[in-house]
């Protein structure tokens, strides 16, 4: 891993790249109800159930700038809520016992979900569990350390093929978390894909990861205050999604693809609009776009 002191302003020369990521944030819905079944950034969330008898189904909007703002990858102003709703920015962790997420169309590698947790008994498990023609290929569980205060969790599945995703409660069939989900991601097959900076916030360091890519390639993470096109020279058609790149560091990749950055992020960045990108010079692949306002 390459730390990095600070935003230093170097010219991006040769790099490139284009990816196919699909993310949903939920923030382009009013507040409230959704539906049943929608789709959102390419991501399809379905069939949730809270684990009742009979269990409502209904899939919200939750407004959440006044309770999470400051917290890992929220990106202002919604998440998804479960069944029901706090009107207004302060919001309302409800109750989840499951819900499957999938792609709107293809075979993915990779997905990343961010959940929110708040009054849950300690020994409550969350798993993302993915699938590909039905069978299990991959999970990845998170035990919630319980309490009255706010838990963020990253749930990750990588370097695996899937057309489906569960996200479940347990142990316990019975068990539930009282939740709230934002920022989730999914890239398909041979894709670089960058995770937003975490914690997201000015005045401290931020770490930027990125997965899928080639093990021990260099990774060049880029960004810019001004979204738009950047042709790439060397790789004719391909293009960064910002105007006037910059690179901010760079890192190889392990074994698992996986390559991050460490950096400081100057208190003159609060209420900023940044956009980041990830680059591998090598094979020309340029990772989804990241639009990011830091807190």
């Amino acid at each position: 891993m390459r730390t990095h002191k600070g935003l230093i302003l170097v010219s991006l020369l040769g790099l490139a790249g284009s990816a196919l990521a699909q993310t949903a944030n939920f923030d382009a819905f009013p507040e409230g109800a959704i539906g049943r079944d929608f789709t959102n950034g390419g991501i399809r969330f379905y069939n949730y159930n809270n684990r009742l008898d009979p269990p409502p189904s209904m899939l919200v909007a939750e407004r959440a700038t006044g309770t999470l703002s400051g917290q890992p990858n929220f990106t202002a102003p919604n998440t998804l809520g479960f069944g029901g709703y706090s009107p207004g920015e302060g919001a309302a962790f409800t109750r989840f016992g499951s819900m499957e997420i999938a792609p709107a169309a293809g075979t993915a590698t990779f997905a990343s979900i961010n959940v929110y947790d708040f009054g849950n008994g300690g020994g409550v498990t969350l798993t993302l569990e993915a699938s590909l023609e039905g069978v299990i290929v991959a999970t990845d569980t998170v035990t919630l350390p319980g309490g009255f205060n706010i838990h963020h969790s990253l749930l990750t599945i990588a370097n695996e093929e899937f057309d489906h995703l569960l996200l479940r409660a347990g142990p316990s069939p019975s068990d539930v978390v009282f939740m709230l989900v934002d920022t989730v991601t999914v890239a398909f097959e041979g894709r670089l894909t960058l995770d937003p900076p975490s914690p997201g916030r000015a005045g401290v360091n931020n770490t930027l990861s990125a997965h899928g890519a080639t093990p021990g390639e260099r990774v060049h993470f880029v960004y810019s205050l001004r979204s738009g096109s950047t042709n790439i020279p060397g790789c004719p058609g391909v293009v960064v999604d910002m105007v006037g790149p910059t690179i901010l560091g760079s890192d190889p990749a392990n074994g698992m693809g996986e390559a991050e950055l460490v950096f400081f992020v100057p208190n003159a960045a609060r209420n900023r609009r940044v956009l980041f990108q990830a680059v591998e010079r090598s094979s020309c692949e340029v990772s989804n776009l990241v639009d990011h306002v830091f807190q």
